[in-house]
């Protein structure tokens, strides 16, 4: 028995019965894996607590060395070929509750980037941001550089310094960084990003 359910044109959430054990395979974007796996557990363990059940299920992921074995997380070894159950990259962002990129620090030269549209916006951005803006002179043509200058004091502040914040930024001035906002949402779901942001060491 399975239960697909497509999210958009591209992005699936897959549920498998496999009897002995559940399969999930999720093919949205990477930064929504924690989200997904805590609203499954949740739903595992409310329909263990209604039928008077244990909960006592574990978090597993195919074995990369044998079809038929898996690796238990937070074991030493998998189940059946005794090989080593560290967590790969494929899955690490499945299993670890800390991987929310929006909690990330962003790069000076993807905020740059993703912003420089709206570069002529920079005093507003960095009053958003809480940093100083009033000596930045606003002379024609300066305004990416001042662009620059802003967050790049705003990384160095080493305050509130997150995707999250950023996209505040955006959602408190709809009018002015709505496409800002959607660049940014597109850029944090990109495999570009979970490289950069998720799976660095």
């Amino acid at each position: 028995m399975s239960l697909k359910i497509m999210i958009t044109s591209k992005h699936s959430f897959h549920l498998i019965n496999r009897y002995t054990h559940i399969e999930v395979y999720f093919t949205g974007p990477t930064r929504r894996c924690p989200l997904v796996r805590k609203l499954l557990t949740t739903a595992i363990n409310n329909s263990s607590d209604a039928m008077h059940l244990k909960r006592n299920y574990v978090n597993a992921f195919a074995c990369p060395y044998n079809e038929s074995c898996y690796c238990i997380v937070n074991e030493d070894d998998c189940t059946v070929c005794g090989k080593s159950s560290d967590i790969s990259s494929d899955y690490s962002t499945w299993f670890d509750d800390a991987q929310d990129i929006l909690d990330k620090k962003p790069k000076l030269t993807d905020l740059h980037r993703l912003f420089d549209s709206s570069a002529g916006d920079y005093m507003i951005i960095g009053a958003a941001l809480k940093v100083k803006v009033d000596d930045l002179p606003p002379t024609p043509g300066t305004a990416t550089n001042n662009l620059l200058i802003v967050f790049k004091r705003w990384i160095e502040s080493n305050k509130g310094v997150s995707w999250r914040n950023a996209l505040r930024v955006c959602k408190d001035y709809p009018d002015k960084f709505g496409r800002v906002m959607a660049d940014v949402d597109k850029f944090l779901e990109s495999d570009r990003a979970c490289k950069e942001y998720l799976l660095v060491n």
